[in-house]
């Protein structure tokens, strides 16, 4: 195999890795930026937990971005190889950061995650490595998906990913709803608030793997080049429906691998993360069998 590869493919893959290596390096050199904190103090003084969870999440996030921008054909020149993966990992740092943005002030308005972050909250550093991660997931989605000229693939990659909030909203919503209905209204931002880090966990896998699915919905859709709006709107139709698909077929299985544990009891009221992990490795486990499937 390695006799096959040329000069040229190997400068492909030099120049890949290098991007790559950069980008790992700005993000953590420049999570000041993206998190809103002084990073070194963060991890090497302060031994924050959560912040380093935070960070591990956009590091893989990234990676993720990376991935997808690097698949593929490889472009005519080193240089157009280049100006395309640089310019997806560009992008997919920008997108990062608005996705912190509407973390903080929509997906959980009730509480600062970022606030709770450098307060040492795991459970907060938790659901935001979780997001970050899911938002890599879907961005990779957008890139496998979308064509065309590489401003076009750019914009729609944008557009999928706004309308991907709706998906990470939803969720959000649906076990807030769940966790109010078990504890007559309570709410589930005050319990992450509070550093339930199970009920984080939990959350955290049914988000991944609601990612997973939705990500998987641009094998559904074709990609239309021209930007046509019929084509974005079927796309987000897809990922609510394989989102809830999964959601239906997790929550099921949930009951029978679970059977005879109170799981509102040992997660939600003692904190037993190791419920909560098989809990959250049931949403991904369908995440991944459903990209598999539709993808």
């Amino acid at each position: 195999m390695f006799e096959s590869f040329d000069l040229w493919m190997w400068g492909i893959i030099a120049i890949d890795l290098a991007v790559a290596v950069f980008a790992i390096m700005a993000l953590r050199y420049g999570a000041g930026l993206l998190f809103g904190v002084d990073s070194t103090k963060e991890l090497a003084e302060k031994d924050n937990l959560a912040f380093g969870l935070t960070l591990a999440g956009g590091t893989i996030s990234i990676a993720i971005i990376l991935a997808a921008a690097s698949s593929g054909d490889a472009k005519a020149s080193w240089l157009d190889e280049l100006g395309t993966v640089s310019a997806y990992v560009l992008m997919g740092g920008v997108l990062l950061k608005i996705g912190t943005v509407i973390n903080d002030l929509v997906v959980f308005h009730r509480f600062s995650v970022r606030l709770s972050i450098t307060q040492k909250n795991v459970a907060a550093g938790t659901v935001q490595a979780a997001n970050f991660i899911a938002l890599g997931l879907l961005i990779k989605g957008a890139i496998d998906w979308v064509d065309g000229p590489l401003t076009q693939a750019l914009i729609s990659v944008a557009i999928v990913f706004f309308l991907a909030q709706i998906v990470v909203i939803g969720v959000t919503r649906l076990r807030s709803y769940i966790y109010a209905r078990r504890h007559d209204g309570a709410r589930l931002q005050d319990a992450l608030s509070n550093g339930n880090t199970a009920l984080a966990v939990r959350y955290a896998g049914h988000l991944l793997g609601t990612a997973l699915s939705a990500s998987a919905a641009g094998g559904m859709v074709q990609y239309l080049i021209g930007f046509h709006i019929n084509a974005y709107v079927s796309w987000i139709a897809w990922a609510i429906v394989l989102a809830a698909i999964l959601s239906l077929l997790s929550i099921m299985a949930q009951r029978i691998i679970l059977l005879g544990i109170d799981v509102i009891r040992e997660v939600d009221e003692e904190k037993n993360i190791g419920v909560a992990a098989i809990e959250a490795a049931i949403f991904v486990g369908f995440g991944l069998i459903i990209q598999a499937v539709v993808g």
